[in-house]
């Protein structure tokens, strides 16, 4: 039934539109504008109107300043000596005042040998000796002397009265001979003043009398 009636609203437009063509009427449609290729206003922008580039502008660098002219030369007033300029290295050192000059031999070229002075008669030279140190025991200076009186020292200095060097008689005289005659005959190969600490080094000679410590 529905579909009957959609054909006869069909038909009765269809002989409508028949009709009018008819009757010779028309349907009038107003014309489209024309066409613009152009985007945007049609009026020209103002050069003030123009918005600035997207990016900053920077002023130019400075310039940068022109150097002085050098100064000239100044001239040398007449008269005046050129500054001295000494030589690399060490400088000279001056002669002492009043110090004479070294005395040359006549025909050698060289000063004369220098000449030593032979010690007084009597006068002790120097030296070092050993000798006991007196603050050991008597036991420990007692065996160390005996050790040195067996290994090449001269003990019969001290050995009985009437020897050079027997007296004074005390044990630490003896030891202190001792000691000085087997290191002074062992100090070349190695032999040390010791003693297990009996022993100590003096630069003043202990010789006496008739009793001569040796030192060579």
């Amino acid at each position: 039934m529905v579909i009957i009636i959609k054909r006869y609203i069909l038909l009765a437009l269809i002989l409508s539109i028949q009709c009018g063509g008819a009757n010779g009427t028309s349907r009038e449609y107003s014309p489209l504008p024309p066409f613009k290729d152009v985007v945007g206003p049609s009026t020209p922008v103002a050069a003030d109107d123009v918005p600035p580039p997207p990016y900053c502008v920077y002023p130019p660098p400075p310039t940068k300043p022109a150097l002085p002219a050098p100064l000239p030369p100044t001239p040398a007033s007449p008269g005046d000596s050129p500054p001295s300029i000494a030589p690399a290295g060490n400088p000279p050192t001056p002669a002492q005042a009043g110090a004479p000059p070294p005395s040359i031999a006549p025909g050698t070229g060289s000063p004369p040998p220098a000449t030593t002075t032979p010690p007084a008669p009597g006068a002790r030279e120097a030296g070092v000796w050993c000798v006991a140190n007196p603050t050991v025991a008597s036991a420990v200076a007692q065996t160390a002397m005996d050790y040195a009186c067996a290994s090449g020292a001269d003990c019969d200095m001290v050995a009985a009265p009437g020897a050079p060097c027997f007296l004074p008689d005390t044990l630490m005289a003896h030891a202190s001979y001792a000691f000085n005659s087997y290191w002074q005959r062992t100090k070349v190969a190695g032999g040390t003043c010791d003693f297990a600490g009996a022993a100590m080094l003096i630069t003043n000679d202990p010789s006496y009398d008739g009793c001569r410590y040796v030192y060579m």
